[in-house]
């Protein structure tokens, strides 16, 4: 007989523990004794049975791996086929979240549905399971609320404005226009709302400009040098002429535009049916009426408009003092070149469907009251 409650008391052990011990080592000897706890048996001493129980075993697992493996990476595939490289940033990025949460929910769901390890899942997926479980245990704050509540009502005031001037609008023009509507937004969320809501400003595809060469009959140094930025009005002038055809019917019209570089603003701007030495002459001539007492610095490109003597005799009869851009730079004078591109833009996003030189005229003439009165300006801080 054995004192199993004596042993246990002397030991400090337990009476199920001792009485055990002392059965495994009647039957089996002393290796029944080891601890074995966590330690699978070498392939050599499993029974014929226990090798197939292991192998169908690994069978399964592999199957359940191949398994979720198909259904969680497909979906991953799907999503990295919409080309994110390509995409601005803040589109990206709020891809990559959104994507992040409906992998978490398809974890959730899969664990809920299958009974599939989170562990293995998130393995597969090349997720932390703590982010995984951040996001379980996860819920909206009251500022996370406030402020997702605050981007659904710009973002439905952007759309209204959007569809109010034909997308017409930037980022930078939202912004000011919101602004002055008393919205409290920053230009970074107004881009990153128009980035993820796919809302874009209309844009035209450049046509290549074919140059004539001509002899010019004089040249003027390129004094402004690119520097654009003055300390009042009328000191420095900048003129270009280009041209707008009418879509449905293929013809032209040329405008002139005398911009003043302290603002930005068209103190003239005159129409032709013909690209010729009148209509820079008129031009310079309705800027010299509109401002009799101003003597700036007019800068303009080679043109042959410019070059001729006439149009120099014309600036020293007013005052005035000339400047040219070099050959081939049209960035010397690249205030007047970015006014006609947005001018011609505006034009046809306000008024698509011209079908006439009256009709072109007449969209001229409100396109520039648009820009006038109405388009806010980044130099202006946002104001017309």
């Amino acid at each position: 007989n054995h004192d199993y409650k004596g042993t246990a008391e002397f030991y400090g052990g337990n009476y199920a523990q001792i009485y055990n011990w002392v059965k495994k080592y009647e039957s089996k000897g002393e290796d029944a004794l080891e601890d074995r706890r966590g330690k699978r048996k070498a392939e050599e001493q499993l029974t014929d049975l226990e090798k197939a129980k292991r192998r169908i075993a690994e069978l399964e697992r592999i199957n359940r791996r191949q398994e979720m493996e198909l259904e969680l990476l497909k979906k991953d595939e799907a999503f990295e086929k919409t080309c994110l490289a390509s995409l601005p940033k803040a589109k990206r990025i709020y891809l990559i979240r959104k994507q992040k949460i409906k992998n978490y929910s398809l974890i959730q769901s899969l664990h809920e549905d299958r009974n599939w390890p989170i562990k293995e899942m998130c393995s597969i997926m090349g997720i932390s399971r703590s982010a995984y479980y951040k996001w379980l245990h996860s819920s909206p704050s009251y500022k996370q609320l406030d402020k997702q509540h605050e981007d659904e009502r710009i973002t439905s005031r952007i759309r209204e404005i959007s569809n109010s001037n034909g997308s017409l609008f930037g980022t930078m023009t939202m912004y000011y226009t919101l602004r002055n509507e008393g919205y409290g937004c920053g230009h970074n969320r107004v881009y990153r709302l128009m980035c993820i809501n796919d809302i874009k400003s209309s844009y035209r595809r450049r046509s290549r400009y074919k140059y004539i060469r001509s002899n010019a009959e004089h040249t003027a140094e390129n004094i402004l040098n690119r520097d654009f930025n003055t300390t009042g009005p009328n000191q420095k002038w900048c003129t270009d002429v280009t041209e707008i055809k009418i879509p449905a019917t293929g013809e032209k019209l040329f405008i002139s535009p005398m911009i003043d570089l302290y603002d930005r603003f068209p103190v003239a701007l005159e129409v032709s049916d013909k690209n010729d030495a009148f209509l820079a002459d008129q031009t310079l001539e309705n800027a010299h009426n509109a401002y009799p007492e101003a003597t700036p610095l007019v800068h303009s490109d080679r043109g042959f408009a410019y070059t001729r003597q006439v149009y120099r005799f014309k600036l020293d009869e007013y005052g005035m003092s000339q400047s040219m851009s070099r050959v081939s730079k049209c960035i010397d004078n690249g205030v007047c070149e970015g006014f006609q591109g947005q001018f011609k833009d505006m034009l046809f996003i306000l008024y698509p469907n011209i079908t006439s030189k009256e009709e072109m005229r007449q969209a001229i003439k409100g396109t520039l009251d648009y820009y006038i009165n109405h388009y806010p300006q980044k130099r202006l801080n946002g104001k017309t």
